[in-house]
């Protein structure tokens, strides 16, 4: 019997390409369309303007201008995003010496560098070289340009030892918010200057003329000179920093530049703070005491006139009456009570201090500048601030009374 087939196979001639995509894995087709779709991506995101960088933010910097920390992250404005990663700035910026820390991220498109600087006191020259001081203690070397450019913005250190810019860099790191970057911006240039009191006192030349001297424990009180600027009278002035006291005294500039030798001269009166025209010189101290003296024996030779007086003037008094009794007590008449101008005042003594001071009227003039001296108490007053102060021969110090 034939066989029947109800469905003839149709023999066509296949393309041989095509045969052998149809051939091919599975897992290669796909892998190949993943190949595709990310050209295409990569493409578009070359060519696209959204992956540019649109702007630059700087935050935190306080000596770097923001064109300056562009620069040592190398980034720029219209770069790619892909090729400018975070993590990759960030370890430039704080390869940076004067760089504490730095946070890079992106906004969309913009770009933000948050930093942190460290703290610098001074720069000084060792060697021929250039150094940076920090809060810290680290002495960093000045090696390029662009922070050979920020030396503008911090003192110069002068003629300092090593334990002397340590001390200043522990005082720093103590009082944070008083001895700030602004703080240290005022001032021009930071000297040493030795008292018989203190080895390691400092001379500050600020930027607007003026002078200040100060010990290294005192320095905090740098953050009220802004303040003292406002009453401050005169220019090219002298201040005294008294942290101790928490008060800051404007003093004559050649007292401060006395010597030792002219200081510790007659320390029983402080001829070195006083206007020497005011004190007599011994000659003339000589002449007022032998006057002082004429006239303290002419006035007892008054009183003695004075008292044989009285007794004439009682040996003449008349008589009692006949009818008066003699065992009578005889009252004084109203007239012959001794008036009370008569009574002879007691004088202070020189260095006596009275408990109302404002008794006092012998206030004079001194060398140093609104301050007044009373010889009588040997107190000083200072007629800007009102507080009377004591003084101290030993170390040349005021203190407030």
């Amino acid at each position: 019997m034939p066989k029947v087939t109800l469905f003839a196979k149709r023999e066509t001639n296949l393309d041989p390409m095509q045969a052998a995509k149809d051939d091919r894995p599975v897992w290669l087709k796909i892998g190949t369309g993943v190949l595709i779709f990310v050209l295409i991506c990569t493409f578009v995101y070359l060519f696209c303007p959204y992956t540019r960088i649109q702007a630059l933010v700087c935050s935190g910097n306080y000596y770097f201008t923001p064109q300056q920390i562009y620069g040592i992250a190398d980034v720029s404005v219209n770069q790619r995003t892909y090729l400018n990663l975070p993590q990759q700035m960030e370890k430039k910026l704080l390869a940076n010496p004067l760089i504490e820390s730095a946070d890079v991220y992106y906004d969309g498109q913009v770009l933000n560098l948050d930093i942190q600087e460290k703290t610098i006191i001074g720069y000084y020259e060792e060697n021929g070289e250039n150094y940076l001081l920090t809060s810290q203690g680290e002495r960093i070397p000045v090696t390029s340009q662009t922070e050979l450019r920020t030396l503008v913005h911090y003192p110069l250190l002068a003629d300092l030892s090593p334990e002397v810019l340590d001390s200043i860099a522990k005082e720093v790191r103590e009082h944070p918010d008083q001895l700030t970057r602004s703080v240290f911006e005022k001032i021009a240039e930071i000297l040493p200057w030795q008292e018989s009191y203190d080895k390691n006192m400092l001379k500050l030349v600020l930027q607007d003329g003026n002078t200040i001297f100060t010990s290294i424990p005192s320095l905090f009180m740098m953050s009220t000179y802004q303040q003292v600027l406002v009453n401050l009278q005169g220019e090219n002035v002298c201040l005294m920093l008294d942290g101790d006291n928490g008060v800051v005294n404007k003093i004559a500039c050649s007292y401060m530049y006395l010597s030792p030798e002219e200081r510790a001269e007659n320390r029983e009166i402080p001829k070195s703070v006083l206007d020497q025209n005011i004190y007599p010189t011994p000659q003339e101290n000589s002449q007022q005491t032998d006057s002082s003296t004429d006239q303290s024996q002419t006035d007892q030779n008054q009183t003695a006139a004075d008292q044989n007086q009285a007794a004439t003037d009682q040996n003449q008094a008349p008589a009692p009456s006949e009818n008066q009794d003699p065992n009578a007590q005889q009252t004084p008449a109203a007239d012959q009570t001794p008036a009370a101008d008569q009574t002879p005042a007691s004088q202070p003594t020189s260095g006596q201090i009275p408990e109302d001071l404002s008794t006092i009227t012998d206030w004079e003039g001194s060398a140093v500048d609104y301050m007044q001296h009373s010889p009588s108490t040997n107190l000083f007053y200072n007629t800007d601030n009102g507080i009377y102060y004591t003084y101290d021969a030993a170390s040349d110090t005021f203190y407030p009374y």
